[in-house]
Order: C-alpha cells, then sequence, then structure tokens
C-alpha cells in the first residue's frame, strides 16, 4: 500500500526541499538504515515526527512536547486527528516518556491508504493547514502543516530512493550467490 502511494507521488510531483519550503514551513527529512523521517515543530513547542519504514506498510506519528509531564510510558490512549476540522480519525496511541530531548510523546501508526469520509489520512495532512489532536473530547494541540505537502513529497522520495538502492542491492545479491555454469 504504501509502495503505491510512493508510486502515485513520485509521479505526480517533482522533488521536494527537504528543509524550509515555499509554503513557509520548516520541516527537516532525515534518512537512515531502513527508514527516513519527516519532521516540525509547532509553535507550542510540540514536534511533529513521522517515519517511514523498509518493508512496514504502516507510517510511524510521534507527537511529543516537553510540558506533557503527565503522560505515563505505555499508557495506551483514544485519540482523534482531524484536519481543519473536516476530516477526522480515531487513532489509539501508546505514551512514551523518555524518548529524546522534545519530550515525552504519543505515538501511533497510520496506513497511508486510510481513509475518513471521502479523503485519505495523508492526502488530507498534506492538504490542511492545521492537525487537531483531541483526547477525551479536549484538544491538546493544533499543530500548524505549513509545507505539509512538500514534506510528504520529501518522505515519499526517501523512501523510494530507499527501496529502489534496497532492490539494486539485492538484485546484486541474486548475482553473485547464483552456481556457475559448468566448464567447459
Amino acid at each position: 500500500m504504501f509502495r503505491s502511494l510512493i508510486a502515485v507521488t513520485l509521479l505526480a510531483a517533482p522533488m521536494a526541499a527537504t528543509s524550509q519550503t515555499g509554503n513557509g514551513g520548516r520541516w527537516g527529512l532525515a534518512g537512515f538504515p531502513g527508514g527516513c523521517m519527516v519532521h516540525a515543530t509547532s509553535p507550542q513547542g510540540t514536534v511533529l515526527s513521522i517515519w517511514g519504514f523498509a518493508g512496514q506498510e504502516n507510517l510511524g506519528i510521534l507527537v511529543q512536547n516537553r510540558q506533557w509531564h503527565a503522560l505515563r510510558e505505555g499508557e495506551r490512549h483514544n485519540l482523534k486527528v482531524a484536519f481543519d476540522r473536516n476530516h477526522s480519525w480515531p487513532v489509539r496511541a501508546t505514551a512514551r516518556r523518555d524518548i529524546d530531548a522534545d519530550g515525552p510523546g504519543l505515538f501511533f501508526t497510520v496506513k497511508p491508504g486510510s481513509r475518513s469520509d471521502q479523503a485519505g489520512f495523508f492526502e488530507a495532512f498534506a492538504a490542511a493547514r492545521g492537525m487537531d489532536i483531541s483526547r477525551e473530547g479536549r484538544r491538546v494541540d493544533r499543530l500548524p502543516l505549513a509545507g505539509s505537502r512538500e514534506a510528504m513529497f520529501a518522505l515519499a522520495n526517501c523512501m523510494g530512493a530507499l527501496w529502489q538502492g534496497m532492490a539494486a542491492a539485492s538484485a546484486n545479491e541474486e548475482e553473485t550467490a547464483a552456481p556457475a555454469g559448468p566448464t567447459i
């Protein structure tokens, strides 16, 4: 499913900027063995990170804030994620305490093609001006999404390059592992 999203994205858009986008959003892009990540920080200090891992059909989403001291490690939370208050998804998130300097956070996964109403999650994400995260009917935070379309293109390009590299490495392994033919 994620491969289909990447293929469509690569065909539909030019290479995206990886840090400063034309819409004023500041997104970072990081590649690492087996995956890629985009991340941005809101004016309230909330950090939004989205990971793609080779071979995984879901993308991981982590929302962190240094002020979220009340979160308990491993606690499960039912959240609602909404884009511009139009399309929303219920998600089951796990609280994480000691992640890094960005503070405690909530982690959940989403299938790129998951749909709510008429939009797919990442279609809605890329088109929205903001993302609201609510827990038990109360808004936890609203994250501005300026530049999110370019960030999703950058993530898709990174994952596409990763899979292309993995496919090439796999083909080379198969080639070198092929038995030698009989000698004459």
